[in-house]
Formats: C-alpha cells, sequence, structure tokens
C-alpha cells in the first residue's frame, strides 16, 4: 500500500510540470495566432461580425458603399500588403486634402476598419485599409502575430508608399495596429497627426496585465509564457511603442481606450500619454469593450475626432 501511495505521488509530482508547460504552450499557440471576430474567411459574415464590422462584415467587393481601387504595397517584410485605396474624388467627396491609412487589430484585417471610412472620406481625406503579414490576405514568411515587431514594418512600408504622393498623411490604428503606428513614429516624420485606440505600453505588460493572467497565473509562469511567445514567434521586445514615444515629439497623437477594457487596461494608454512630451490628447471612455471605442457611440467618437483634426496646427 505504501509503494502505491509513494508512485501515486511520484506520478503526481512528474505530470504537474507536464500539464504546466502545455498549458504555457497554449497560451503561447493563441498568443501568436489570435483570431478576432470568427474573420478566417473573406466570404463568411456571421450576424456577430456583421454587427462590429458593417455592412457584409466590412467587405467592399460585397458591399458595394464605396468605389475603390485595389492595391499591392511592398512590405519591408519581403511580400505585398493587399490595400483598398477608397478615394475622395471616385466617391463624389471631391479632390482630396491629403491621406489616412487604417491600421487593424492583431487577429483581424482590413474589413474591421471600413466602419471609419465614411467619416474621413467626410473630411476630404483617402483612406488606405491593408492587411498586415499573416492577416487577412497577406501572405508572410514568418508565421504568427509578433505584437508589433514586425507589423511596424508594414506600416512603415505603408508610410512610404504614401510619402511619395500625399503631402499631409494621417494614420488610425486600433490595438496591434495602434502600438505598431507608435513604434514607427520616429521614422514617420511626415505624419501630420495619429489616431490610436487602446494601444498596449509594451508586450510584457500586455501579458502580466492581462485580467486573467494578472489574476489566476504566478508571474514566474508568466514570464515563461512571454519569453516563449518571443522565440517561437521570432520578435524581439524593442522597440516598444513606450521606448519609440522617447523618441519624437512633433507628431499630435490622440489617445483612445475604454477603461472597460478586459485585454489591454486602460492606464496604459495613460502611461504612453505621461512619457510622450509633445502634442496629444486623450479620451478615456467609461463604457465599451476592446476595439469599440466608435460602436458604443458613433457621434461622440467623430465629433471628439474632428476636434483633435480640427485643432491641429
Amino acid at each position: 500500500m505504501k509503494r502505491i501511495l509513494l508512485w501515486s505521488v511520484l506520478t503526481i509530482i512528474l505530470l504537474i510540470p507536464i500539464f504546466i508547460s502545455f498549458g504555457i504552450w497554449s497560451a503561447s499557440n493563441q498568443l501568436l495566432f489570435p483570431v478576432w471576430r470568427d474573420n478566417r474567411d473573406f466570404f463568411a459574415c456571421s450576424p456577430e461580425t456583421e454587427k462590429h464590422w458593417g455592412k457584409s462584415c466590412g467587405n467592399l467587393r460585397n458591399s458595394n458603399e464605396f468605389k475603390f481601387e485595389e492595391l499591392k504595397i511592398p512590405s519591408i517584410n519581403g511580400f505585398d500588403l493587399p490595400t483598398w485605396k477608397i478615394g475622395t474624388l471616385e466617391n463624389g467627396k471631391g479632390k482630396s486634402k491629403g491621406a489616412i491609412f487604417l491600421v487593424h487589430g492583431g487577429g483581424s484585417d482590413k474589413r474591421e476598419m471600413t466602419k471609419h471610412i465614411r467619416f474621413f472620406l467626410k473630411r476630404g481625406l483617402d483612406v488606405f485599409s491593408f492587411d498586415f503579414g499573416c492577416h487577412g490576405e497577406t501572405s508572410c514568411l514568418i508565421p504568427g502575430l509578433s505584437y508589433g515587431y514586425r507589423e511596424s514594418k508594414d506600416v512603415l512600408s505603408v508610410y512610404h508608399y504614401l510619402s511619395e504622393r500625399y503631402d499631409r498623411i494621417y494614420a488610425l490604428g486600433s490595438s496591434v495596429g495602434a502600438s505598431s503606428i507608435l513604434i514607427s513614429l520616429p521614422e514617420m516624420p511626415k505624419l501630420s497627426a495619429i489616431i490610436v485606440e487602446n494601444p498596449m505600453y509594451n508586450f510584457e505588460r500586455l501579458i502580466l496585465e492581462f485580467p486573467g493572467t494578472a489574476k489566476d497565473i504566478p508571474a514566474l509562469f508568466s514570464y515563461f509564457l512571454i519569453k516563449l511567445t518571443q522565440i517561437r514567434g521570432k520578435f524581439e521586445t524593442s522597440p516598444s511603442p513606450a521606448s519609440s514615444l522617447v523618441n519624437t515629439r512633433s507628431t499630435p497623437i490622440l489617445f483612445i481606450h475604454s477603461k472597460e477594457d478586459q485585454v489591454v487596461p486602460f492606464q496604459q494608454s495613460q502611461d504612453l500619454a505621461n512619457i510622450y512630451q509633445g502634442p496629444k490628447d486623450i479620451w478615456f471612455l467609461e463604457k465599451g469593450e476592446h476595439g469599440s471605442a466608435r460602436e458604443i457611440n458613433p457621434k461622440e467618437y467623430e465629433k471628439r475626432v474632428s476636434a483633435f483634426l480640427d485643432g491641429l496646427k
């Protein structure tokens, strides 16, 4: 009986690290290959996704809401970025006054940003919306999301494309898209202004302060998860949104974040705003989940963004 008990205890002791390792590996998979709004297929459009992304789940090919052009912008990362260009002239808004590029979140694609197109067309801006590498219709050389490390190079590639064609350029990004814009900011001096929704401070804080991680997982395991994800995803921690903001002070930034965000705590945007010594506005919504600032109150959202843009010198 003692021998059976001893073997049982030893078996349990041996299984514990196996279960922990499996859990960390599974969590790393979810971080590297997230799927947002069940958007695996451009042809699929569930009622839930349509609720958040608009008619035809934001697919301009099916909605017929706008006249648009399909482009392929070369990325520094070594592949082309499928891009939709929605021009003011083609959509009855006259000659453009500049351009804005829209940057979707991690695990999403360019359809997520369709909800912003009409507003910016009315402001006289040509709109460009593209897919990150490994997202939507874009291929990639290294599979997986890198939380701004490689995505920021895609952002920079679109910026270079637009800087050769427009004098005034703006950018709007959500989540990883917002973080990618911030990481690239020191290398985009021609930007007139940027709007960043629910950006992260850096990858480490994203994991350590995620509600489920902070409550249920010991800190040591969280650090293991961070390192494993970085190694598997082949990305580094630097530069980060926080480190990049130290190196630029000229671009006006509007920080938008919901206090109810259960993915990226709004304090991370507050800390980013505190670091940034350039012109900035901050809008913290009392309500709303991650990435839903515009959905909560579209009129208030457009009022705030308009006030920010109108206040630029």
